[in-house]
């Protein structure tokens, strides 16, 4: 499960803004599943937006944007790349515990000759997806170029934001949806052995996001909780059901029924037999 993100709309618009203001190269986040969530500037660039206006470019650039997403978490560090038109573009992914919550983009820059190849295409562009051809070489003059050089040097200064935008927790999951989504996977396993691990997977954060979540949210630990429910789902089976209290206590996740009485004594002050005597 990929979750949204919350971001700090202020916080962030600032950081991107002042790397705009370094270096002239627009700035974005995306969340974990490539949707663009804000960007500094908010517009892309004449030329790309000509290119997304046609679905077949679209794709490409689509295509393009997913693969070095994909590259970059694999290799968890910047990743360079030319889209399907030639202009340069890097991607970082951003972390919370090994969990990919997001992505830092920066692009749209022609590099090292990227230009002139441009320029030559402009006649075959227009022909071949109906583009102005006049818009199309006015757009094409607007992309901003910069030198191998300049682009490695943003990538560099991209990569320590990462770590600034984690630090600051401008970015992380949202709370609520993650708690939401805990809630449900732990119902449905209720009956079953799972770690920890196995819910953070589930809801895709890491273990330390998970326990904030859960001492936020629910006021205690996320072993407490399972057990809570667990006792709750036990307490409503011996009300409305004839089941065998041994077979109650396999059926939400307690094989030991000696451990399961203790627990279920403490918490309710009787025993599972004495409940369901007063109460079925």
């Amino acid at each position: 499960m990929i979750l949204p993100i919350l971001f700090n709309a202020t916080k962030m618009q600032e950081l991107m803004h002042a790397f705009y203001s370094l270096s002239g190269i627009r700035f974005v986040l995306f969340d974990a599943e490539f949707h663009e969530v804000t960007a500094y500037p908010p517009e892309s660039c004449d030329f790309c937006r000509m290119m997304k206006s046609h679905p077949k470019t679209r794709r490409k650039c689509d295509y393009a944007d997913r693969r070095s997403f994909k590259k970059c978490t694999d290799a968890d560090s910047p990743t360079v790349y030319r889209c399907h038109a030639g202009l340069a573009e890097a991607v970082i992914p951003l972390h919370e515990n090994d969990i990919t919550v997001g992505y830092l983009m920066f692009g749209q820059i022609a590099a090292d000759g990227a230009r002139e190849v441009l320029r030559e295409a402009i006649p075959r562009l227009a022909a071949q997806y109906g583009f102005d051809e006049a818009q199309l070489r006015s757009a094409v003059e607007q992309v901003r170029c910069k030198t191998a050089e300049e682009i490695d040097a943003a990538a560099k200064i991209m990569e320590a934001c990462t770590g600034y935008v984690m630090f600051k927790e401008l970015v992380a999951p949202d709370s609520d949806r993650i708690f939401d989504a805990a809630k449900s996977y732990i119902e449905e396993h209720l009956g079953e052995e799972f770690s920890v691990e196995a819910l953070c997977e589930a809801v895709g954060v890491g273990r330390t996001r998970l326990y904030d979540v859960f001492r936020k949210q629910a006021r205690m630990g996320v072993a407490e909780y399972l057990r809570r429910r667990r006792l709750h789902r036990a307490k409503k089976l011996l009300k409305t059901t004839e089941r065998s209290i041994t077979d109650i206590a396999d059926a939400v996740g307690f094989g030991d029924y000696a451990y399961f009485g203790r627990l279920y004594k403490r918490q309710y002050g009787v025993s599972p037999l004495h409940y369901r005597k007063h109460h079925s």
